[in-house]
């Protein structure tokens, strides 16, 4: 039996029919398979009286929640409007600007996006309440947990080790010359990134999204997707350069094999500051 009609068996047809067009008004924009959202609601009915219980459920919310975790493009467009919700969470915690962008960003991989070893979050909506409110407690739990680290973080200097290592004769070299140039220079040049180019770094960089999932948690194809992350290390080198070139009074040249370092052990190099903001 299809799920549809599995629901519509529980709770009368007319009934699920008016819930199912209730939801089509609540999300005009985006494609509801009758199906999936059944298969999605049927699994949250409180027991007892399904009938009482789709009555009272907020059916508009497990609709767009059913379709989000479907990886409808409609509903993940759709969700940006819930996404608000992060910035009402940052007001109440009083987390800066930056750090909600990133927040933002961050929700909308692990709430929209499978991973081979995770569902997508938005799984774990049970429909107990509204979904802004659940993505506000979500957002909230998030923000307060980057704040607690941020105030846990080690000294720049000992974060520059820590991030860097030793990772070849010449790093080592260029640590021991410009050791707290290029750690501030680094991680100011971090700070001047947008959300999105950040959240493109540390999506592939430390939490090893492809290509691929990067697009979905964007909603673009995988080329533009690749244009992107492109920007963004070209943005982080353009921006180092650019902090470097303002703390030392050094040759250009000099400053581009700075630049040429930096870009060669990108990764090895700004997992730790990404880890961190």
């Amino acid at each position: 039996m299809a799920p549809q009609h599995e629901l519509a068996a529980l709770v009368g047809a007319h009934a699920w029919e008016a819930a199912l067009a209730t939801a089509r008004i609540a999300w005009p924009a985006v494609t509801l398979d009758p199906n999936i959202v059944a298969a999605f609601v049927v699994e949250r009915l409180a027991p007892g009286d399904p009938a009482s219980a789709l009555a009272t459920a907020p059916i508009g919310d497990l609709a767009l929640a059913a379709a989000c975790a479907a990886q409808e493009p409609t509903a993940h467009a759709a969700f940006d409007d819930i996404l608000v919700e992060v910035d009402r969470a940052g007001a109440s915690t009083r987390a800066p600007r930056e750090l909600v962008d990133d927040v933002k960003q961050l929700l909308r991989v692990q709430l929209l996006v499978a991973q081979p070893a995770r569902p997508p979050g938005i799984l774990g909506y049970r429909g107990k309440g509204p979904l802004r409110g659940w993505v506000r407690i979500t957002a909230t739990r998030e923000l307060v947990r980057h704040l607690r680290k941020r105030a846990r973080e080690a000294p720049i200097e000992a974060a520059f080790d820590a991030a860097l290592g030793s990772v070849d004769p010449a790093l080592d070299m260029l640590k021991a010359e410009y050791r707290v140039e290029f750690a501030s220079a680094l991680q100011a040049a971090i700070g001047d990134l947008n959300a999105e180019d950040r959240t493109l770094l540390r999506q592939q960089i430390v939490d090893r999204l492809s290509i691929d999932e990067v697009g979905a948690a964007f909603g673009v194809h995988r080329a533009t997707a690749a244009r992107w992350l492109t920007r963004a290390r070209a943005a982080l080198v353009g921006a180092t350069h650019k902090r470097l070139a303002e703390r030392l009074k050094i040759p250009v040249s000099e400053i581009d094999s700075v630049i040429r370092l930096v870009h060669s052990q990108l990764d090895v190099s700004v997992v730790r500051y990404l880890k961190n903001t």
